[in-house]
């Protein structure tokens, strides 16, 4: 572990901490020189282990890149999984070079690796058994929407890549800010004509260009296949072909006043590995980037098409079209998290099989002989995680279903989850099975591998889920042990738990919160987290909600090893703070009983003595910071708010636009992508602003802002989703005389990553919470952080 910096910090850390001498307090310094674990997989053969060790925050060569640019900063290490004791680096170590992981070849005698340096990313193939790596001119995409990288054979493999060699664009976006604005103000100091227009008869930017590459591992020449703005690919059983994914324009809302997603018209094109013949099926209009199902005879493709109503199409390789939608079915398009409309179905002994409605009831529907067929015995909330020639796996409800030739489910144990080899994969896995004919089971603390095709095949492997598994050897390797976090990599067999890797050995004297469950009237819950010492009264208790979000155990945002910059409750415990996160399920008006809902937890926890009842403070990032602003609007009980990078007067969101948006001049896409999360997303208006001003009203800690007594800290992230918001908020509450503050950090997107706008932060926040929550008479509550506002 690299030595802990100290000085510029030090006002965190309390001399005269609480608590056993064996215990120190979590400390700011402390979490920055943390490092984390990050994909662990095992090679096809069950030889060789392959794990990422990211670097320390305080460790990275360069934080222009924001949270994205932390990914790829990492070792890799190579495991010997027959002797763990011979763990050694998989390449040679950089200062200013990180590396991430790829896909494994078939066999497993190769491996993909990434190589990011200085505003260089480069794509590897190292051979496993002599450690040789060969570097291409390739820059690989991030696989951000599904596929980056798809092994063909042992030999060859498909790259989606940036033509030009540049970053791409999720890693590049604030960078090319940073880089671009000068440029842009020496023009206009110059004279010249320097600006973007947006608009009425105004071609929007076109979206990232990308190559799909075909790569010689074996010497790292590249053949450039067919350009275009590719989000994802997918290539055919057989590799001989492959399906991408076209970005398009975005597409109109219905109306004005129904509630929008976020749509854009994506397109697909057919590409002839062979050949280099590429096709544009007309008929693939608007189609859902949560399908690209190939059959696994390679006689089609399986893509769905959002239109009304939305189908599913079968496209051959030469690109001829059916419709497949099954007699009378509804194919179902729930939205994900990106706002976009999903599809879920695959093949089934050449037929397609979907997921829709059928009659009012919503299920897994194929086209039999004999018309539509509802799979008996699967829910409409399955999802099909893997399907054979004849057969299918379904995760239903927590149970793993198979469903053979007489599609009748029958369930095989409790669904669980592996590590895949030839990942990682993007957000399409959370729908698309991608070519897996094999899923993972649990019994009696065993991971089954059960193949759709053969379940008595079955392969069991004394195993966690989610462990990277050599199926072959019976050996597994997982992340975390009881009693630690996810800092520590242990090899597991049937015989014995070896621990091979251990990073960041200075928290086994870190002080670790306990988490208390508390339960209030009327189904109010939340987690309470005590400090070591508050003195002779309870302490003041700091709450930290996020509408939506209930806690079925402890939050993963107070273990250390989460290395939580933006809110970090352990280092408030540590300063002598209670700290609370309630449950807060979303409810049809958002802010209906907000505050109500957070103090019935509160109180609940102060009614066993646990904590003070009048001193309370609310701490809130995001949607979170929305909610503490409006629970400060409806009660006065709250003492002290700290909110960052929120939204505040949601009839504005629509029309906030970050720099780097607004310097592409893509802000259409940007205001299009507000008005999705304000009107179907997150925010829950579920009409636009003009159906029901008075909904927005409501909902806005704006319009609220004369009812808010309790003094306000606002920090704003100056590269931010909704840079101006803080801005309004804070105009209203000065404007009002209220006591309020407003903090801008430079360099800082929705996150906090940047060490120094990290300590900046923490010193303010804490300062906050002690000027307003701690009384001068309070002189016993001894903290083990204190800070002070400069």
């Amino acid at each position: 572990m690299r030595s802990m910096l100290s000085g510029a910090v030090g006002a965190l850390a309390l001399l005269g901490a609480t608590g056993p001498a064996w215990a120190d307090p979590l400390t700011l310094d402390t979490l920055l020189n943390l490092e984390t674990f990050g994909r662990i997989a095992v090679d096809p053969s069950g030889r060789v282990g392959v794990v990422e060790e990211r670097r320390a925050r305080n460790d990275l060569p360069r934080y222009d890149l924001q949270a994205e640019g932390t990914l790829w900063q990492a070792t890799l290490h190579r495991i010997d999984l027959a002797s763990p004791d011979g763990v050694r680096p998989l390449l040679p170590a950089a200062p200013d070079a990180g590396y991430r992981m790829g896909p494994f070849s078939p066999d497993g005698t190769r491996l993909v690796v990434y190589r990011l340096q200085g505003l260089s990313l480069r794509l590897g193939v190292v051979d496993l058994a002599t450690g040789a790596a060969i570097w291409t001119d390739v820059s690989p995409d991030s696989g951000a929407w599904g596929r980056a990288v798809e092994w063909l054979s042992e030999d060859t493999l498909l790259v989606l890549g940036m033509p030009d060699g540049g970053l791409p664009p999720r890693l590049a976006q604030m960078n090319a800010l940073q880089r671009g604005m000068p440029g842009l103000w020496a023009r206009a100091a110059a004279g010249e004509a320097t600006y973007v227009t947006s608009g009425w008869e105004v071609d929007p930017p076109a979206p990232p260009l990308r190559r799909l590459w075909k790569i010689d591992a074996r010497t790292g020449g590249a053949e450039a296949l067919t350009d275009g703005p590719f989000l994802d690919f997918e290539a055919s059983p057989d590799g001989r072909h492959a399906a991408l994914i076209l970005d398009g324009p975005i597409l109109p809302p219905p109306d004005p006043g129904t509630a929008t997603e976020l749509r854009r018209a994506r397109t697909l094109r057919l590409v002839n590995l062979e050949s280099g013949a590429t096709v544009d099926p007309e008929e693939t209009v608007d189609i859902s980037t949560s399908l690209l199902s190939w059959a696994p005879s390679t006689e089609a493709l399986l893509v769905a098409v959002l239109g009304d109503p939305p189908t599913l199409l079968s496209v051959a390789p030469d690109g001829a079209v059916r419709d497949v939608t099954p007699d009378g079915v509804s194919v179902d398009t729930a939205v994900d998290v990106y706002g976009s409309p999903t599809v879920q179905a695959g093949w089934a002994d050449g037929a397609p099989v979907g997921l829709g409605r059928r009659d009012g009831a919503r299920g897994w529907f194929l086209q039999s002989a004999d018309g539509p067929l509802r799979l008996q015995g699967v829910s409409g909330e399955a999802r099909l995680v893997a399907q054979g020639r004849v057969s299918l796996l379904f995760a239903d409800g927590g149970r793993l279903l198979r469903v053979g030739p007489d599609r009748i489910a029958r369930e095989v144990g409790a669904s669980a989850a592996a590590v895949r080899r030839d990942g990682p994969f993007g957000q399409r896995n959370r729908f698309d099975p991608m070519k897996s004919a094999d899923a993972v089971a649990v019994r009696e603390g065993r991971l089954c591998r059960i193949p759709a095709d053969a379940p008595e095949a079955e392969t069991c492997v004394t195993a966690a889920t989610g462990s990277a598994v050599a199926w072959s050897s019976g050996v597994a390797m997982q992340r975390g042990i009881e009693g630690r976090g996810l800092d520590t990599l242990t090899l597991r067999s049937a015989e014995q738990s070896h621990i091979v890797m251990r990073l960041n050995p200075e928290l086994d004297g870190i002080d670790r919160p306990q988490p208390r469950e508390v339960l209030g009237q009327s189904g109010a819950r939340g987690w309470l987290y005590l400090p070591r010492n508050s003195g002779s009264n309870p302490p003041p208790v700091v709450v930290i909600p996020y509408p939506g979000k209930t806690f079925p155990s402890s939050p993963n945002a107070m273990v250390p090893e989460s290395v939580n910059l933006v809110q970090n409750g352990a280092l408030l415990v540590a300063a002598g703070y209670a700290v609370l996160y309630p449950d807060l399920p979303t409810t049809p008006e958002p802010a209906a009983g907000l505050a109500d809902r957070i103090l019935a937890v509160v109180d609940a926890a102060a009614s066993e003595g646990l904590v003070d009842p009048d001193r309370i403070g609310l701490w809130g990032h995001s949607f979170g910071a929305w909610a503490v602003m409006m629970s400060a609007a409806q009660s006065s009980r709250f003492d002290a708010v700290v909110a960052h990078n929120g939204s505040y007067q949601l009839s504005s969101v629509i029309g906030e636009s970050p720099l780097a948006e607004r310097m592409a001049g893509a802000n259409d896409y940007i205001n299009a992508s507000n008005a999705r999360w304000l009107e179907t997303g997150q925010a829950g208006m579920l009409r636009a602003y003009w159906s029901d001003p008075e909904r927005y009203r409501r909902n806005s800690p704006f319009e609220a802002a004369e009812r808010i007594t309790a003094p306000v800290l606002l920090v704003q992230g100056e590269l931010d989703l909704a840079p101006n918001q803080s801005g309004i908020m804070y105009a209203a509450l000065r404007r009002l005389g209220r006591p309020a503050r407003l903090t801008l950090l430079f360099g800082e997107d929705h996150g906090i990553h940047g060490p120094g706008n990290a300590r900046l932060y923490y010193e303010q926040v804490l300062g906050w919470f002690d000027r307003h929550l701690r009384p001068a008479d309070d002189a016993d509550a001894r903290s083990s952080a204190v800070a002070r506002l400069r």
